[in-house]
C-alpha cells in the first residue's frame, strides 16, 4: 500500500509539472530549453531541476524547476553551466545562490506541509491557468 505521503509527493511532481508547462509554453504548443534555448514543442518538455529532486528542500521550488529538451536533461545531465547562466539572467545571482545554499536544509516535509503546498501549488496553477497565452 503507498503511504498518503508518497501519495502527496507524487502530487507535487504532477502540479509542478502542470504548472511549467503554463509558464514556461510559448503560445500553447512550444517551449524554449532553459539550458540550450532552443524552442521546441511542448510534447516533448521534461521537468528540469537545477538542483536535483532528490533534495526535498528545493524539489518544488518554482526557480530550481524549468522546462528542458530531453538532450539536456537527460544525456548532458541537465547541461547545468547553461541552466545556471540562464537562472542568474531571470531571477538574479542572489536567487540562485539562494537555491544553491538552501537545497541542503533538510525541511523534513510532514504530510500536513505536503498538504499545505499541494493547496497552495494548486492555486498557482489556477493563476497560470486564468492568464492568456
Amino acid at each position: 500500500m503507498v503511504s498518503e505521503r508518497k501519495k502527496l509527493v507524487k502530487k507535487m511532481d504532477a502540479l509542478c509539472r502542470q504548472i511549467l508547462l503554463y509558464r514556461d509554453s510559448r503560445n500553447g504548443d512550444l517551449f524554449c530549453c532553459i539550458s540550450c534555448q532552443r524552442l521546441l514543442p511542448l510534447d516533448t518538455a521534461q521537468v528540469g531541476h537545477y538542483i536535483s529532486r532528490r533534495h526535498e528542500a528545493v524539489r518544488w521550488d518554482l526557480h530550481n524547476i524549468n522546462l528542458q529538451c530531453p538532450s539536456c536533461n537527460k544525456w548532458q545531465s541537465g547541461n547545468l553551466i547553461e541552466y545556471r547562466k540562464s537562472l542568474v539572467a531571470m531571477h538574479g545571482e542572489e536567487e540562485v545562490s539562494r537555491i544553491e545554499m538552501f537545497y541542503r536544509d533538510s525541511p523534513g516535509y510532514t504530510v500536513f506541509d505536503l498538504h499545505l503546498m499541494v493547496e497552495r501549488y494548486q492555486g498557482i496553477l489556477l493563476k497560470y491557468k486564468q492568464q492568456p497565452c
